[in-house]
């Protein structure tokens, strides 16, 4: 009997991959699995992915496979729930990045599963092509929490993502014009450029001069700084259902 499932790239440059691109993911619903695995395809050509579905799998990967790069793991597993799953992958491989991908969708519980290690917090209802470029913001080593899981944590938390209280400034006081508020808003939401384009329906060039306006009005220099900064602010932006227009102001 197979104890491990993996799911691997049969093209050439799969063996090559493996040493750097290996990666866990952790979840007892084969459809969502095999999803994950798929995505990251996309986002890292040559991924090999091993998937455990139970507790003794996950015992077995963590201590064979010396080559994984990321965990990506739901917080539910047999008898392990929660953060003390979290907290059992990290006893027992503490060099191993983990991300948390659940659809227990709480702010609480995301800030800290943060605290607790975890380099990121993707949400399963996401869009894939959303649920890839939270991937990607944390293959570029960056901590992603989504916008709508935060409430207002304590400063201390906003100090450790690199968002200083005195750097954050009030809503009023951004300067941005309507687009750019619409630009922020699905910022939060979680949406990589590409998305955003379709939805305002503009150019890619003008949504990157967009982000790079709002990121500096917020005072921080990447997305989930921007996240950060504006769930401290309180910031309720509209959602954009649908494209308002070509007009990029």
């Amino acid at each position: 009997m197979q104890v491990l499932e993996t799911a691997s790239n049969r093209g050439t440059h799969a063996a090559q991959a493996v040493s750097e691109s290996s990666f866990l993911i952790i979840d007892e619903q084969p459809l969502v699995r095999e999803s994950m695995h798929g995505i990251l395809e996309r986002v890292q050509p040559g991924a090999r992915t091993t998937l455990a579905i139970n507790q003794a799998q996950l015992e077995r990967a963590l201590g064979e496979d010396q080559n994984l790069r990321m965990v990506f793991t739901d917080l539910h597993l047999g008898n392990l729930h929660g953060l003390a799953l979290l907290g059992w992958i990290r006893e027992r491989r503490p060099d191993l990045p983990v991300v948390v991908f659940t659809g227990d969708d709480d702010a609480g519980l995301a800030l800290r599963a943060i605290s607790a290690g975890a380099v990121g917090f993707i949400p399963k209802t996401y869009y894939q092509d959303m649920i890839g470029e939270a991937i990607r913001q944390i293959f570029a080593g960056h901590t992603y929490l989504p916008r709508r899981l935060l409430a207002q944590p304590a400063h201390s938390v906003y100090e450790r993502f690199g968002v200083r209280p005195a750097l954050s400034p009030r809503p009023g006081e951004l300067n941005l014009t309507e687009r750019q508020m619409e630009v922020l808003g699905l910022i939060l939401d979680g949406m990589p450029n590409k998305l955003i384009c379709r939805r305002l329906d503009l150019a890619e060039g003008t949504v990157k001069v967009h982000v790079s306006n709002v990121l500096r009005a917020l005072g921080v220099r990447n997305r989930t700084q921007a996240v950060i900064a504006a769930a401290r602010m309180g910031l309720r932006l509209p959602r954009v259902e649908r494209a308002t227009g070509a007009d990029g102001h």
